[in-house]
């Protein structure tokens, strides 16, 4: 039978915790599902409900190696414990600070710098920190009081009490497993009753510092850190001001700061998961107002370029997946940027040069080695590659001319021309790279358009695929260069209701298709997804038709704003994912805000 301290020291029961003190809580931002951190952080506190209404807490990593780690971006579950007991909490998220709530008093936590997690607790509060350790994984004891972990794979914690309290973990090394096995770590308060707790992480072996800042000096800093990216983003019409605060405290959050082979900022895609250079692009629109970090963003891909010039597909601080490709965007991302700002007064000259010929030889890439049946039009050679992995215009087909990627291209070949023609080059070549675009849509209106819409083309064959993907209608990324016939009719199509047009925005696969599947992670065959409404809508405005692109803005931010930043939404039933989607819809929400406020 077990005896009652051992009961007591048990996980919290899974059950809610019934109280209107709890259910009143207001957020300044959804927490659950999503990661509080702070800017250029690797490191992060992951907050999760289950289904009962249960909350858990865990320290987590964003560092690419800790997948092969058995339990993957989770390094240490967390608990708040009163008296030494742990009790049930639920997790309050405010811009510098997550604090956990329960009926015996509060914990709280911040972060001091990038590297460093400071928590505290109100007297009798605690923290119990749980691990069963993989193999090679050791807590140790540090001098003045400190202990330090190892994770495997990602990275070391400094855990040290501070302001008069203690830390300590009870932790035995077992030799046969090579590893400290089972550990609990425990806060012991001070003469007050209170704790503060040190949580600092190092890439390789950490140090104990001569002294640490207090709670208060950290939440300072990181509430001055927010406040100032903050201020520098312009307010939105009404209703979607009301939105902002949450979507850019998210793209704040998600950043992450140059480590090891990383030389350049980068933001995830999805929770914690690997950024993709297609997203780079985006989050650079999204983050314009700051020029450091969206060119950086912009220049991040340049790490990781093939001697011919192919951009990688997904890649983090540890791992770049080669063997694929996503959308080159830069093109899209340069024209929406250059519309608002003088890149020159703005972007050290030498950054606009090595991104000119960096794209520039992204580009001739598709051109070369993507067009084997040398029609002048390149292809994707996966469904992935249109970054909409399950687009049914590759049902049938894995090598398919995507209408989509000739699009995209023609406004990379015209933004190249741009910052030549910026940078002062010779007349003739900022008139090739203008030529190759403008060439590029003729070839492109006369082998794919079919009359109604722009069609999929089998290498070699050119047999003419037609499916329900919204991949068809991306070629309206090009606004008014198209015909306006063109712009009509594909205007026109993306407003008729129960088609493409949902409630929420513009769904990725016809409505009522045979082939509609918005369950699980289905990202090209029926839900609503960020970049496709990104895209589709920034065309809209820049051509005869922004009444259309106006309505579809507004359905999809409004679905944001109102339900949650989901990276996939339902085209009949809305958000009914429990997951808020990481930096992508939050993405979204800015890019598509700013044109509508613009457009007011």
């Amino acid at each position: 039978m077990k005896k009652a301290d051992e009961i007591a020291n048990e996980s919290p029961r899974e059950q809610p915790i019934a109280d209107p003190y709890f259910n009143a809580v207001k957020q300044f931002y959804r927490i659950n599902g999503n990661l509080f951190k702070r800017r250029g952080a690797w490191c992060a506190l992951f907050v999760r409900e289950n289904r009962f209404g249960t909350t858990s807490l865990y320290l987590g990593t964003l560092r690419g190696a800790s997948i092969r780690a058995r339990e993957g971006h989770k390094l240490i579950n967390i608990t708040p414990t009163f008296e030494g007991r742990k009790v049930p909490f639920v997790a309050q998220a405010d811009a510098a600070e997550l604090t956990l709530l329960t009926r015996h008093g509060n914990v709280r936590f911040t972060f001091a710098e990038p590297t460093m997690l400071v928590a505290e607790g109100d007297p009798g509060m605690g923290l119990r920190l749980e691990k069963i350790m993989e193999q090679h994984e050791v807590v140790k004891p540090r001098r003045d009081g400190a202990w330090e972990a190892i994770f495997r794979w990602s990275c070391s914690f400094i855990f040290k009490g501070v302001e008069g309290s203690s830390f300590d973990f009870d932790a035995k090394w077992d030799w046969e497993k090579l590893s400290s096995f089972e550990v609990k770590g425990n806060t012991h308060p001070g003469p007050d009753g209170r704790f503060t707790l040190i949580m600092e992480e190092f890439t390789h072996a950490g140090w104990v510092r001569e002294a640490y800042p207090t709670y208060a000096e950290a939440r300072a800093a990181m509430q001055a850190d927010w406040e100032a990216f903050y201020a520098k983003m312009p307010a939105f019409v009404e209703p979607f001001e009301a939105g902002r605060r949450e979507a850019e405290y998210t793209l704040w959050s998600y950043l992450t700061a140059p480590t090891g082979t990383v030389s350049h900022t980068m933001i995830l895609m999805i929770g914690a998961e690997m950024a993709s250079q297609w997203q780079m692009c985006q989050n650079a629109v999204a983050l314009q107002e700051h020029m450091d970090i969206a060119f950086d963003l912009l220049l991040s891909p340049l790490d990781r370029v093939s001697p011919v010039g192919q951009f990688s597909d997904l890649y983090n601080d540890a791992i770049t997946v080669t063997q694929m490709v996503k959308p080159p965007m830069h093109g899209w991302a340069l024209k929406q940027i250059m519309r608002r700002h003088d890149l020159l007064q703005e972007v050290p000259r030498d950054q606009i040069e090595l991104l000119y010929e960096s794209i520039g030889r992204w580009g001739d890439w598709f051109m070369t080695y993507r067009d084997d049946d040398q029609d002048g039009l390149p292809s994707f050679e996966h469904g992935d590659e249109t970054g909409f992995d399950d687009s049914t215009l590759f049902r049938e087909h894995m090598q398919v001319t995507s209408p989509d990627l000739s699009a995209y291209l023609v406004l990379l070949f015209e933004a190249v021309g741009d910052l030549a023609k910026l940078l002062g080059k010779p007349e003739e070549e900022t008139a090739a790279w203008y030529k190759k675009s403008k060439d590029l849509l003729a070839r492109m209106i006369d082998k794919l358009w079919d009359g109604e819409r722009f069609v999929g083309l089998v290498p070699y064959t050119h047999e003419r695929l037609v499916s329900g993907s919204f991949v068809h209608f991306m070629p309206i990324i090009l606004g008014d260069r198209l015909p306006q016939a063109i712009v009509n009719k594909m205007a026109d199509d993306l407003s008729v209701e129960g088609m493409w047009l949902s409630p929420y925005g513009v769904a990725s696969e016809r409505i009522d298709s045979d082939f509609l599947d918005a369950t699980g992670m289905a990202i090209g065959c029926g839900n609503v997804v960020p970049p496709g409404n990104i895209y589709i809508c920034t065309g809209l405005f820049e051509s005869s038709r922004k009444e259309v692109g106006k309505m579809i803005a507004e359905r999809y931010c409004a679905a944001l704003k109102d339900q949650g930043y989901a990276l996939l939404i339902h085209p009949l039933l809305g958000n009914i994912m429990p997951y808020h989607g990481g930096s992508w819809p939050a993405c979204a929400y800015a890019i598509i805000g700013r044109l509508l406020t613009e457009e007011a």
